[in-house]
């Protein structure tokens, strides 16, 4: 009865956090969309991939800055709640030092690096939201952690919605690249006003900042810091070794397929904040139960992973053109091809590095980290030279390495996992999951053949999709319901303004 209950708790806290978070999203996703159709039409690819560098360099400087408190933060306020305050206001304080060494680095590395006076600007500017960006980061952390999504979700859908109405005005106006990383840099003010009105849910009182305690929490932080440093390095360094070795075109046509992409990681992304703090819970209180969740969660990250690798697979052409106009882009199909390739690596090794950090294996995970990026540095240096010098094409190089270096990540976390996580696994399911994706795939065959519109055959290939996974065995009763609740979009305004209303 004990195990029925916390699965039944487990489910709950995950179906209403991913319901308001993948609620939250489709109009984030809106927004998103938007931007895609506009940046890189207006801006140029040139221009584009300017952003697109600075945006790059600048995520690298967030890291830094968050120095791994978006993974430590969440731990330790699901498993001591009761010193969230506390917690939050060391690592506030904290972020703000480090943020003023790390615009030091980025100025300096700005100018040695020899970029345009343009792209300087533009990693400046972005380097200056990070002030604010880490501040909402503390917040969102610590709501994370009391497993109370449905405020980021707003604070998130603000930002979205300011930058991409604001963006799109100053495009059509004329403007370019600066006024849009300022634009961008507002929205991230705005999203951290939101979460400091919601605070009080979470926090009862801002506690004065404890050095002493800020100085453990900093060094149990490092490993997660590596880590957070290391892989946002092998994930971000295509587009800087790109810039080195290409010109600002070929990063702009890495840089418009690898936005797309990016938008994709909306799944697990969303999949693993919800799951990463009950992971870290459970691991303390029931780590059999942790084994089942962790079960779980690979099936659902398959059942996602492979429709979506597929339908971009097929689609690639028809997504360039609609977002980016295939007159400046074409090569950036070929780019995105190779990117769903890499798709269900990439949402695999979200639940795995959640799992492995959860379990308290950070110091390893982080030199796993550190040994990726030499992979993806050494890929990169065979592969970008080589691509462009064959094919002009640079970025099907980065894009071949980002591959390379998902399946390096994805093998040394199977070597790390429990051995008794991988011997309970069951993959009975995939029979009936290749057989729904077959479906789909007829599907989408079928409306290209009917001369169809292709977002008309792409959603009828989802649907067709959807319900074989329903009605074929892949999903267990619990598990079925469970998908079905995600889907009830008639109940989204009160999960989230309903619950804004309460306390915590």
């Amino acid at each position: 009865m004990e195990t029925e209950n916390t699965y039944s708790e487990i489910n709950k806290s995950i179906a209403k956090n991913t319901t308001v978070m993948f609620g939250a999203q489709i109009i984030t996703w809106s927004a998103s969309f938007v931007l895609l159709m506009f940046l890189p039409k207006y801006l140029g690819s040139e221009n584009y991939g300017k952003l697109f560098l600075a945006l790059s360099i600048s995520a690298m400087i967030e890291v830094l800055i968050d120095f791994g408190g978006s993974y430590l933060i969440p731990k330790e306020v699901s498993r001591t709640k009761s010193r969230t305050a506390q917690i939050l206001s060391n690592f506030g304080v904290t972020r703000f030092i480090i943020w003023i060494f790390a615009m030091t680095i980025l100025i300096v590395f700005s100018y040695i690096a020899g970029y345009p006076p343009v792209t300087q600007l533009l990693i400046i500017i972005l380097g200056f939201s990070k002030l604010w960006e880490g501040a909402k980061r503390v917040l969102v952390s610590g709501f994370q952690g009391h497993e109370r999504m449905e405020y980021p979700s707003l604070g998130a859908i603000a930002d979205r919605i300011f930058v991409s109405a604001l963006v799109v005005s100053a495009l059509l106006l004329g403007y370019g690249p600066i006024m849009v990383a300022i634009i961008m840099a507002g929205g991230a003010l705005i999203n951290l006003i939101v979460m400091v009105l919601f605070s009080n849910r979470i926090l009862d009182r801002f506690p004065k900042f404890q050095w002493s305690e800020t100085k453990v929490m900093l060094q149990v932080s490092i490993p997660y810091f590596l880590w957070s440093l290391f892989s946002i390095i092998y994930y971000r360094v295509d587009a800087v070794m790109l810039s080195l070795i290409t010109d600002d075109s070929v990063v702009g046509w890495y840089g418009a397929s690898y936005r797309f992409f990016d938008i994709v990681m909306v799944f697990p992304s969303i999949f693993t904040t919800v799951v990463f703090p009950i992971f870290s819970r459970l691991w303390v209180d029931s780590k059999n139960e942790m084994m089942v969740t962790f079960q779980k969660s690979i099936k659902f990250m398959a059942i996602m992973a492979f429709p979506v690798a597929l339908g971009i697979l097929f689609y690639s052409e028809n997504i360039v053109g609609l977002f980016f106009g295939l007159e400046g882009y074409t090569p950036s199909v070929i780019i995105l091809q190779i990117f769903a390739i890499s798709i269900p690596l990439v949402y695999i090794d979200f639940i795995l590095g959640s799992t492995i950090l959860a379990a308290d294996k950070q110091k390893t995970w982080a030199w796993v980290g550190l040994s990726a990026i030499f992979i993806n540095i050494v890929l990169n240096l065979i592969f970008i030279p080589y691509a462009q010098a064959n094919y002009g094409n640079g970025g099907i190089g980065a894009a071949i390495s980002t591959f390379g270096t998902e399946a390096y990540i994805l093998g040394f976390a199977l070597f790390l996992l429990p051995r008794e996580y991988l011997r309970s696994l069951q993959f009975s399911y995939t029979v009936n999951i290749v057989m729904s994706l077959a479906l789909m795939l007829l599907v989408m065959w079928i409306g290209q053949l009917s001369g169809l519109p292709w977002i008309i055959s792409a959603i009828f290939a989802a649907i067709t999709y959807l319900f074989s996974i329903l009605h074929t065995g892949v999903l267990e009763p619990r598990e079925r319901a469970f998908v079905l609740e995600q889907f009830r979009f008639s109940r989204l305004k009160n999960k989230i303004l309903r619950k804004s209303e309460t306390t915590a």
